[in-house]
């Protein structure tokens, strides 16, 4: 009896182990597609469905300003069929220029192509223009996003054409979502009591255009701020109204937590990075919305 137990069990714990293996051989098999950052992935797969393994760079937790690729990221990298970077991160720039130098045979994508973009200096040289100090957060903008859903959906269909009405069939379902959401927070930010607010890392510029707002960053040009710049804030903050700070679950607060103190008011955590990338847009919106129609 016990000998058809341990038989038993035995077959049991093959049957999973095959199951397990034929699954992941089947995911290896897929193509893949790599992106920087986790709103990228949600972005990607509401086009691709299931048809790509889609890998993400930057970890949950981390920040992509200062995240440096593993060595086995990057071999990873060197296997997929296309890598969708937002254009502006800076270790994008250093895989860009890896890419280039081992001739690896990738579809590098910008998919910040053809956006309007914020940043500190414009050149316009007739057929090009040359930009410096871009705010690198394009995934939170509803208008921006549309624009690089479509720069995604032409890099998908090239590399799988076979499936070309199933992409653009989920491309323009995803894009009527963008469209019915942002009509309904353009009308939900028309009425409201302040229309600044504060942050500790500028994460909120695009959003912030998109529907008449101003962000005062309490992070100067991605340092902490010196003490006067920290008393310039708060007096800044006094004379708007402002009390509640919002800052992302990555940083410290110590910054923070001091001016929301000096104001009276809360540290607010948002997370930009999230990879549920429809609903935390709507959740940052809501506590926006919050915040800025209070008495």
């Amino acid at each position: 009896m016990q000998n058809f137990k341990l038989v038993f069990i035995v077959s049991i714990l093959s049957i999973l182990l095959l199951a397990a293996c034929s699954e992941t051989d089947e995911k290896d098999l897929q193509p893949k597609i790599t992106v920087s950052i986790l709103p990228q992935k949600y972005l990607t797969e509401r086009i691709t469905g299931n048809n790509f393994r889609v890998s993400v760079l930057v970890p949950p937790g981390a920040s992509p300003e200062t995240y440096e690729p593993t060595p086995r990221q990057m071999r990873d990298l060197a296997n997929s069929l296309l890598y969708f970077r937002t254009g502006y991160i800076e270790f994008e720039r250093t895989i860009f220029k890896n890419v280039q130098e081992q001739n690896i045979d990738l579809r590098l994508v910008d998919t910040a192509r053809g956006m309007d973009l914020i940043a500190a200096d414009k050149v316009d040289h007739g057929d090009h223009v040359h930009l410096s100090g871009v705010d690198p957060h394009i995934w939170l903008t509803l208008p921006g996003v549309r624009i690089q859903l479509k720069n995604m959906v032409e890099a998908i269909i090239e590399a799988d054409p076979e499936n070309k009405d199933y992409y653009l069939y989920n491309y323009n379902t995803f894009k009527d979502e963008l469209n019915e959401l942002h009509s309904e927070l353009t009308e939900k930010f028309i009425d409201l009591k302040r229309r600044t607010f504060l942050v500790f890392h500028p994460a909120l510029g695009y959003f912030a255009r998109d529907y008449g707002l101003t962000q005062i960053s309490i992070e100067q040009e991605g340092k902490n701020p010196t003490p006067a710049n920290m008393r310039k804030i708060v007096d800044i903050a006094r004379e708007k109204g402002l009390r509640d700070v919002f800052i992302q679950m990555e940083f410290e607060r110590d910054n923070a937590r001091a001016v929301a103190r000096e104001l009276g008011g809360d540290v607010i955590e948002i997370d930009p990075l999230s990879e549920n990338w429809m609903e935390n847009f709507k959740k940052i919106a809501d506590k926006l919305y919050e915040v800025l129609n209070k008495k």
